[in-house]
């Protein structure tokens, strides 16, 4: 059986806009696309993927992802948006495009997917900052496997698209749409108000971060992520993870030091973006999430942005950073030693970002100070005392080189 939808971009007119078809082989895991004809004549048409689907008429195909493309399944749902997704569709899908069609739409970026070449449904958001209470109740019901309250299930499936493993959804206060994402009991401590936190601390480095704010509720805290692919509640960029850049095959050494690496992603910054200065933004960003232990720095966790506006790639802002562990093994590549989280490590590149070394040591410096007051600044985030306890076992105390 061979799933096909079509890709509509929302934001480039009134309505959404057709772009290209995808079609799915489930059982060879195999998948083509192609842009449509009449998008290719668009004075505004952009390639989806510059690196693996660029602006031309030929048919892509793939075999990667069970036959998925890395840019159309950014649009989609990941471990939490397909939990959601099964337990509120009486249809289960069966492959990636049936989860694409099933998604409500409100996935990160502009893509939309329809079964007709004629239309596609904007992207539309209806839940709001006083849904909140009720999408705790169905968050928890989610998790523990409970009947979801009826009046719950579409709101929940607003936000069903949105990538990765931690309970989400999306919501909209006035003219601002918001991620929000929920605590999970068994977390070792509150990640919505660290995560505010850590991020509040980047923003001391750099502007490029994704502004959050927590809001306190009776049941639990709730982070709120403003959208940054929206303006208002209408798509304004198109969205592509640094996963789908890359995709890679398979990772190894060698890929750490080449492709499956910060200094890959800031080779594209320097090649395709309009902002050089985003590979120096980088750097800062690897060297904080090596110094205050956030090693879920995976390729999933970086992105890039398409404005339909200036017509230009940026590297997106800051998101999902907050410390994981004490460990130093990385998401993706540092440097020479791979994944190792070291001085020595973060320096051994630094001509990928275009630094030269003294620069390098500098910038580490520079953050180094930073993290040495991360108490101070988690203390006047919110975060409590005893959370702050169990972080020093967390945040790296001491790096060697």
């Amino acid at each position: 059986m061979t799933s096909k939808a079509f890709v509509y971009i929302d934001g480039l007119e009134d309505r959404p806009v057709v772009c290209g078809v995808v079609t799915l082989d489930a059982n060879k895991k195999y998948g083509e696309f192609r842009y449509g004809k009449s998008y290719l004549l668009r004075d505004d048409a952009f390639a989806l993927d510059p690196l693996n689907l660029p602006l031309n008429n030929k048919l892509f195909s793939t075999t990667h992802h069970k036959g998925g493309f890395g840019v159309l399944l950014d649009a989609g749902a990941d471990s939490w948006g397909k939990k959601v997704i099964l337990s509120l569709h009486n249809t289960k899908p069966k492959d990636s495009i049936e989860f694409l069609l099933a998604g409500a739409g409100m996935g990160v970026g502009s893509l939309v997917f329809s079964l007709s070449s004629k239309s596609s449904k904007p992207k539309v958001n209806k839940n709001t900052l006083g849904d909140i209470p009720m999408l705790l109740k169905a968050k928890d019901a989610i998790l523990n496997d409970e009947e979801i309250p009826k009046e719950a299930k579409k709101a929940f499936e607003y936000g069903s698209s949105m990538g990765g493993a931690r309970p989400k959804t999306t919501v909209s206060d006035g003219d601002i749409t918001y991620l929000a994402k929920f605590n999970r009991p068994e977390d070792l401590f509150n990640h919505a108000k660290v995560e505010h936190a850590s991020m509040n601390m980047l923003k001391e480095l750099t502007s490029r971060v994704a502004t959050t704010k927590v809001l306190e509720t009776q049941n639990g805290d709730v982070l709120l992520v403003e959208r940054f692919d929206l303006l208002g509640t209408r798509p304004s960029h198109h969205f592509i993870s640094a996963n789908s850049l890359i995709n890679a095959r398979s990772i190894n050494d060698s890929s750490l030091i080449e492709n499956y690496s910060y200094g890959f992603l800031s080779e594209f910054i320097l090649k395709y973006g309009s902002e050089p200065d985003d590979a120096s933004e980088l750097f800062h960003r690897m060297v904080f999430n090596v110094l205050i232990g956030n090693t879920d720095d995976h390729t999933r966790n970086h992105a890039f942005l398409y404005s339909f506006k200036s017509k230009d790639w940026r590297l997106s802002p800051a998101y999902d950073v907050l410390p994981i562990n004490a460990g130093n093994q990385h998401g993706m590549g540092i440097g020479l030693d791979g994944r190792d989280g070291t001085i020595e490590n973060l320096l051994s590149q630094s001509e990928r970002f275009g630094l030269k070394r003294f620069k390098a040591e500098r910038i580490i410096k520079e953050v180094l100070g930073l993290v040495s007051q991360w108490q101070y600044y988690f203390k006047k985030h919110g975060v409590g005392d005893g959370d702050i306890e169990r972080l020093k076992a967390v945040i790296p105390i001491q790096l060697h080189a």
